[in-house]
């Protein structure tokens, strides 16, 4: 149970949890399903952040959407080549 108490409360507020996106990504204990679901919810949180500082409501924590985005990007490309029998490296499209 404790285990998936670390889940959800990753899920629900990954910046508290875990110090980078990338952590996230390259953490061994989690599933790709809830490593995706867990850097989502940090988008949001980021995108969120973003809204705040546009209509001057900042000076609070700075958002880094870009990190959490190259994160996203980075979980991708490791679940397309899992994905992809035979195949050693990413198919550019």
């Amino acid at each position: 149970m404790r285990e998936q108490d670390y889940v959800d409360r990753a899920k629900l507020s990954p910046a508290r949890t875990f110090k980078s996106p990338m952590d996230v990504v390259q953490a061994n204990d989690l599933e790709p399903a809830e490593k995706l679901a867990m850097l989502k919810a940090w988008e949001v949180d980021e995108r969120a952040l973003l809204r705040a500082e546009d209509e001057g409501m900042g000076g609070g924590e700075h958002a880094h959407l870009h990190k959490v985005q190259a994160a996203l990007d980075h979980l991708r490309q490791e679940l397309s080549l899992v994905g992809a029998p035979g195949h050693t490296r990413a198919r550019c499209s």
